[in-house]
């Protein structure tokens, strides 16, 4: 059953790689945040930083299963 969700494909591309593009983005959202606080150029509270960490690691995982079950499917 995962793997058919994995391998269903959104605008041309397997489900999986999809999730992918979204961790990468998310990842880099996440960096720009830590380093806009960091650096004090923008007045962001670093709740949103966490937050974004969060959203990562959850798209991480949701990709790694997908992929996971993609390959074994």
């Amino acid at each position: 059953m995962l793997g058919l969700l994995a391998s269903m494909t959104v605008f041309g591309l397997p489900l999986a790689i999809v999730f992918g593009i979204i961790t990468f983005v998310c990842l880099l959202v996440t960096a720009l945040l830590g380093y806009l606080v960091l650096k004090g150029k923008f007045n962001i509270p670093f709740a949103w930083h966490m937050r974004m960490a969060l959203a990562t690691i959850i798209a991480a995982i949701i990709h790694i299963m997908l992929v996971i079950a993609w390959l074994n499917g």
